[in-house]
């Protein structure tokens, strides 16, 4: 079910009688790569409605599928490309033929701008001293001596998931044993909480991941593309993010928070620490994430959607 009404589900068994009954005004693609090979079926059956193609994950993921070609095809004759971001256009473009197609530059897990709230909480570190993250989702690239290094400077981990407690049940209880002061498990979180909650903690973890491209772009792998979705999640709380610094490499997750001074980009843990606990840089980065926290809900880039579907409609 989707959380807004409006929409009719069309049957498999129909789905070519139905679309010449409605006459679309445009076809809108989209989003991972299980859906290459319906998208590429459906609009060579209608070639005369222009289609919008937007891929998320992933690249990598279609050629192990066999989908590549398919994939290639439906950039290759969208009436608009979009793209998950900057650095996932650029890849393409290495592949695509130059020409003058709308583009738009598109986060494909994007939330609703309702979950944007006011309802921000007092700090946890106001009331103790210490510094407190947060991670939303999977914990990534964190392991025991990272833990120690923050445990050892008062620095809490607060993990928010639940399948993932699940499928790593016998680590995550390691790390409570290990670390029982500071290292903390919650439920999840609905969105209509995010800001409530999560504005709670000092800064949030990205995926923390070592990238060896070297600036190559041809050998960039998923996780130098990718954008991960728990970023809207910390901005709707307000919260600064931390990320691994892979200076000379080319990352999209990095250039996105590099570019708005949104995170904190850090070498070692030692290094990660000492930066938590510079307050006036990050109160700074605190502020330009409220200046820039909009631009990642949906809502943000409604206009230039609408816009560029009524020109390729026109």
């Amino acid at each position: 079910p989707l959380p807004f009404g409006h929409v009719e589900d069309i049957p498999f068994e129909t789905w070519r009688e139905r679309i010449r009954e409605v006459r679309p005004d445009i076809i809108y693609g989209m989003l991972n790569a299980e859906i290459i090979g319906w998208v590429y079926e459906v609009v060579k059956a209608v070639p005369e409605i222009p289609f919008a193609w937007h891929l998320k994950e992933g690249p990598h993921m279609a050629v192990r599928m066999g989908l590549w070609e398919k994939l290639v095809w439906l950039y290759d004759h969208a009436a608009v490309r979009i793209f998950l971001n900057e650095v996932v256009r650029d890849w393409f473009m290495q592949f695509l033929p130059e020409e003058d197609t709308p583009t738009i530059i598109l986060d494909g897990d994007l939330p609703k701008q309702d979950y944007f709230k006011d309802c921000f909480s007092e700090k946890l570190s106001a009331s103790d001293g210490d510094v407190h993250t947060v991670i939303a989702g999977r914990m990534i690239g964190i392991g025991t001596q990272g833990l120690r290094v923050l445990a050892e400077n008062n620095v809490h981990v607060h993990l928010y998931t639940e399948n993932f407690h699940i499928a790593r049940a016998k680590l995550l209880n390691h790390y409570k044993e290990k670390f029982p002061s500071h290292f903390h498990l919650h439920p999840h979180v609905s969105p209509a909480d995010w800001t409530r909650e999560f504005s709670k903690y000092d800064a949030g973890w990205m995926h923390n991941v070592t990238s060896s491209n070297g600036g190559n772009l041809l050998v960039a792998t998923w996780d130098d593309l990718n954008l991960p979705a728990r970023m809207s999640t910390y901005m709707a709380a307000g919260l600064p993010v931390i990320h691994s610094d892979n200076s000379g490499n080319i990352v999209a997750m990095e250039k996105i928070i590099d570019e708005r001074g949104i995170g904190i980009s850090y070498k070692g843990m030692a290094d990660l620490v000492e930066k938590l606990r510079d307050r006036g840089a990050m109160k700074k980065i605190a502020e330009n994430v409220m200046r820039h926290r909009l631009e990642f809900s949906f809502d943000y880039h409604v206009p230039e959607i609408i816009t560029t579907f009524k020109k390729v409609i026109n």
